[in-house]
């Protein structure tokens, strides 16, 4: 099969190939990840090697990417690292394997054929012949390959020796129990991944529980009808598929509930971590920053409630949505809850599902506000208020309505050529530190940014009743404090950066302005907004050019140089603008 590897080490690169190579495979090294990406072309390669920390590459996150495309999805991805510790980032970014660095040359072969089988590995540990006999059968015709051990010892053999895809095990038989086959896998750090159910006649609460408390992903009671066994295997494997979605912290004292409620959110695909009592719990929460926390309310050391206040303290863990499993459910006690700060609460005894429900419904309205958030810094906030006016009121509906305002343009001088000579980080880094500096003294003005064109900035000011100042008046200003700003965030810069700013003042008509059903813009135009961009065109560097619409609409405080007669594109009669050098403020934002 074709191998690609990335590492920076070409010695640890050839210790790779050299036992893949030997075995017939195709390997391809590469130092970097931009190469590598190139090779990931047809055929795909069926493995890709990757480590943990590289100087130019996050890995995990590229390693995620893999499998949420759908063309690379089975590509099998294993992460390299020196560190037992990144074993479970490597799992959380969805890697199909872990291998601890330094290695030996089956150590490499072992987890490139773990990761690569065709069919799911079943390791099946019972003393029974007459279980094997019935169940071997069930999971080989459902699509399952099969391997047996009689006793502990052998399935704990197996375990290290083929890396099953998930363990089948007894409790009694001899040798090790199944509850220490299942504790042994689960604290062994390149085992732990391996899901455990557990399948025995004890069916009693304590030794269910006891499974639980040692690791089990699941639990069946014998006999079994083969349907049910079917219906779980697959259900473990669903869930370790799904994986990518959010990572939730169920804190419970109880193992039982909470391996039940742990389960259950896993089999939806979720991260889930789990803590004990309330302290590990709030340790567990800076340590892996969950999107959601589950807790109890009553346990021991920090109780829920205490858990929830100690939560909302901490800058880093305050926003995130608590659930909490009680049994209290007074009007008090609600009131309390709500104090707190706690997002939501299920009375104890609850259903798995309403629990899912909740779960998906406390996400969804996170993702929600996130949206929104990031939405802002995307879209003008007129756009924003237009997506939610749409949203109550449909798409067929259209607004458009005539008002006066002024618009503003301003531009680097210079830029195309400017970066035309330096490597895209850098353009990008420049012009972003630049709408950094403008950006703040536009809306601390009371504009509103319409959009970035390049290095063009298009911003419109109405008149607004929290401002005293008309919004010609606040433009001008904002243009100014634009020029200063600018100087001394260039201070030293050789050549300084200067831009050009244009502002003409009039009618327009603002509305929704593109297609009805795919892509449209909130804006304004109108020959206002085409003449304000003329004006930018023909500042001067480092100046601000007004039309004389703006100029009357100012009045008084306005200090300028008239240029007469000057010629914009588009427009048949020479116009009279002027160069501002100074204006009054009346009283500013209020």
């Amino acid at each position: 099969m074709r191998v690609l590897v990335l590492s920076e080490s070409r010695l640890l690169g050839e210790f790779i190939r050299r036992p893949l190579a030997a075995a017939g495979h195709v390997v391809e090294a590469f130092d970097d990840l931009g190469s590598l990406e190139k090779a990931l072309g047809d055929p795909l390669p069926r493995a890709v090697f990757l480590p943990r920390h590289h100087r130019d590459a996050d890995t995990l996150g590229y390693c995620s990417r893999l499998k949420c495309e759908s063309r690379t999805s089975q590509v099998a991805t294993i992460v390299l690292s020196t560190d037992d510790d990144d074993a479970e980032a490597a799992r959380s970014a969805r890697a199909d394997g872990f291998l601890r660095v330094p290695f030996t040359a089956a150590e490499v072969l072992d987890v490139l054929g773990m990761t690569t089988r065709q069919k799911k590995l079943v390791l099946l540990a019972d003393d029974s012949e007459l279980i094997h006999r019935h169940t071997v059968p069930i999971l080989e015709e459902a699509g399952y390959e099969v391997v047996g051990a009689r006793d502990g010892v052998e399935a704990l053999a197996l375990v290290r020796e083929r890396r099953p895809d998930l363990v089948i095990t007894d409790i009694e038989m001899p040798g090790p129990s199944g509850y220490e086959v299942c504790r042994t896998i689960k604290e062994t750090v390149d085992l732990a991944h391996i899901p455990v159910l557990i399948c025995s006649a004890l069916g009693e609460a304590a030794d269910m529980e006891r499974g639980f408390d040692v690791g089990a992903d699941d639990y069946l009671t014998k006999p079994v009808v083969p349907e049910e066994m079917v219906s779980r295997v697959r259900a473990i494997f669903a869930g370790i598929e799904l994986g990518g979605r959010e990572r939730i912290l169920v804190v419970d004292d109880s193992p039982a509930v909470r391996h039940l409620v742990a389960d259950s959110l896993s089999r939806q695909g979720f991260d889930v971590v789990t803590a004990d009592d309330g302290a590990a719990g709030l340790a567990r929460a800076k340590e892996l920053p969950p999107e959601m926390i589950i807790t109890d309310y009553d346990m021991p050391r920090m109780t829920g409630f205490e858990l929830v206040h100690a939560l909302k303290r901490d800058p880093e863990t305050r926003d995130v949505p608590v659930m909490m499993l009680t049994a209290r459910d007074s009007r008090r006690d609600q009131a309390q809850m709500r104090a707190a700060g706690l997002t939501s609460y299920l009375v104890k005894p609850f259903s798995v599902d309403k629990c899912i429900a909740m779960v998906e419904r406390i996400l969804a309205e996170r993702r929600l506000v996130k949206y929104k958030e990031a939405s802002r810094l995307y879209l003008a906030e007129g756009a924003v208020k237009a997506a939610e006016n749409v949203a109550s009121q449909g798409l067929g509906v259209t607004r458009a309505h005539a008002q006066v305002a002024a618009v503003m343009f301003s531009d680097i001088c210079g830029f195309t050529n400017m970066s035309s000579r330096m490597e895209p980080a850098r353009v990008v880094e420049m012009l972003n530190g630049f709408f950094d500096v403008m950006c703040p003294i536009l809306q601390a003005h009371g504009a509103e940014i319409d959009k970035f064109i390049g290095d063009c900035i298009m911003a419109v000011f109405e008149e607004r009743a929290d401002f005293a100042d008309k919004a010609a008046t606040r433009a001008v200003l904002a243009g100014l404090e634009m020029q200063e700003a600018l100087v001394r965030h260039t201070a030293g810069r050789d050549p300084p950066l200067q831009i050009r700013i244009g502002i003409n003042t009039g009618p327009l008509v603002r509305g929704d302005i593109g297609s009805l059903f795919h892509r449209r813009e909130y804006t304004v135009i109108g020959d206002t907004v085409n003449r304000a961009n003329r004006y930018e065109a023909n500042a001067p560097p480092g100046g601000v050019l007004i039309s004389q619409s703006t100029k009357d609409a100012i009045g008084e405080g306005l200090v300028v140089e008239e240029r007469p007669g000057l010629k914009l594109k588009g427009v048949a009669e020479p116009v009279v603008a002027y160069v501002v050098k100074s204006l009054s403020s009346r009283n500013g934002a209020q």
